[in-house]
């Protein structure tokens, strides 16, 4: 039997008002922990999209790096000689390697990364800065990758680990900022500017060779150096060559260099992002 309907008086009823935020409001950094169940379900996915695409799934991420480094050390260790003093070319080629192809892979995703999910910034609410995160954190298997091949290597080569191993976290660290601060700028100019996605590869191409990827820091004309430096990427990779090879002295200058760039890029990034996403879901 169908209980009869008890009025409410309007002067009792709640009414709730929404209104969105008014000018640049910071991240939420707890908004962002609630929905880390989406920020998984969206690593996942984007690794399985990378695995699925080939028929050699997961290898293809074990076969990029070492075509690569195979093809520099033939051309460059054997052919061209490049000096690396008692140290393996390989070794070198790896090392460079190891921080470039993650920051690479990762900038890459996540530049076109709001564009590609353009049906989700339309259908449902969630911290849109997830989506240029979720390249920065499935990337970290292209490096795991990278680094288990550069082990093999430092096996076979018969190099002694030393306490520099340690360090290795602050060159990844910047590594992973400076693929964040790079890609929110660049994701959120996508959005605005869809010839920046065609600008992006050509950029990242160049990168490998502004880059000490393949030759050593010491190769660069001292006259060079102050403006070489300027480079992030410098910083990250011979930081990540001296923790792992203990070539040379620490690099100080190109890593505070590198710090200070990556600082710059992720709080500019942060700022024009959360300016951008307001406007994405009417324009993507």
């Amino acid at each position: 039997m169908n209980q009869p309907m008890t009025h409410v008086p309007p002067a009792a009823r709640v009414h709730t008002r929404i209104e969105p935020p008014r000018g640049w409001t910071p991240v939420s950094l707890p908004e962002m922990w609630q929905h880390r169940d989406l920020l998984f379900y969206l690593v996942v996915r984007d690794l399985r999209s990378i695995t699925s695409s080939t028929s050699l799934g997961f290898y293809w991420l074990l076969l990029q790096p070492l075509a690569f480094a195979l093809v520099l050390t033939v051309v460059l260790g054997f052919l061209v000689k490049v000096p690396t003093g008692n140290m393996p070319y390989a070794l070198v080629v790896l090392s460079g390697l190891l921080p470039w192809t993650y920051v690479n892979n990762s900038i890459a995703r996540a530049s076109s990364s709001m564009v590609a999910n353009a049906h989700l910034l339309t259908k449902v609410y969630f911290p849109r800065l997830i989506i240029p995160v979720v390249p920065i954190v499935s990337g970290l298997i292209d490096f795991g990758v990278v680094f288990l091949v550069l082990l093999a290597a430092v096996v076979y080569f018969g190099v002694t680990p030393t306490w520099q191993w340690l360090l290795l976290p602050l060159p990844v660290l910047l590594a992973i900022g400076l693929a964040l601060g790079a890609g929110l700028w660049l994701c959120a100019l996508t959005v605005r500017f869809r010839d920046v996605a065609n600008m992006v590869p050509v950029l990242l191409q160049l990168g490998t060779y502004v880059s000490p990827v393949f030759y050593p820091r010491t190769l660069v004309p001292q006259a060079w150096l102050p403006v070489y430096d300027l480079n992030p990427m410098v910083g990250i990779i011979e930081a990540t060559r001296w923790s792992l090879l203990s070539l040379g002295p620490f690099p100080s200058g190109p890593v505070s260099i590198s710090a200070i760039v990556v600082m710059i890029l992720i709080g500019t990034g942060v700022f024009y992002f959360r300016v951008t996403e307001d406007i994405a879901a009417d324009i993507v």
